[in-house]
């Protein structure tokens, strides 16, 4: 009897033993998972290439400041289309000047050209205003790049916006040397704009050789 009770309680204290194991082990193997996530992503972090690592940081960021009224998200999804908004003026700025140089060197009309120009005006400034949305409304930036960026396409839906009114307004203008020099001076102007955009998606060393 007194074996019994014996191999009983010895029975009973090693399942209370497994019992109150388990939560200890569960977690430290718990502890272990985190930490292998965190290994895993410093070494993501550090495998990113610095454009891929700000995108992952402003993507976190915007994550975390998601606007939550209708006309806050609505502004925010108008905003989300400038990345692609902007492929309009990139293309149509170079190629109503280039097409007007070559234009005027073979004497040929200049008409479909001119309305080239006015709708590279109204890409360019719905660009801008979406790249404002995109970037929140603010005269000042901490960043210089992003500072840049916004003002140089500013100026840049000003300017060509103004070229694309100027030859919807006088006909004549179209063919004119004055033309040919506001669309090469934007174009120029898109390149540094472009470049700055760049800097800001994929950093400052994307270029690098």
């Amino acid at each position: 009897m007194v074996l019994k009770m014996t191999r009983l309680f010895a029975a009973l204290c090693l399942a209370l033993l497994v019992l109150a194991a388990r939560p200890a082990i569960a977690h430290e193997h718990n502890e272990q998972q985190e930490a292998a996530g965190q290994r895993t992503e410093a070494g993501h972090n550090q495998a990113m290439a610095p454009g891929e690592m700000a995108e992952h940081e402003h993507g976190e960021a915007m994550a975390e400041h998601r606007p939550t009224t209708f006309s806050g998200r609505l502004m925010a999804w108008l905003g989300n289309m400038h990345p692609f908004a902007v492929h309009f003026p990139i293309a149509l700025i170079p190629a109503s000047w280039l097409a007007l140089v070559l234009a005027r060197r073979r004497g040929h009309a200049v008409d479909v050209i001119r309305a080239v120009i006015m709708l590279a005006g109204l890409a360019a400034v719905i660009a801008a205003l979406l790249g404002w949305l995109n970037g929140g409304i603010a005269l000042a930036d901490p960043n210089p790049v992003k500072l840049a960026h916004r003002w140089i396409g500013t100026t840049l839906a000003v300017l060509v916006g103004g070229i694309g009114i100027w030859a919807w307004r006088r006909t004549e203008s179209v063919n004119s040397r004055a033309m040919v020099w506001a669309l090469g001076g934007a174009t120029i102007l898109l390149l540094v704009q472009g470049w700055l955009g760049a800097v800001l998606t994929h950093g400052m060393a994307h270029m690098m050789f």
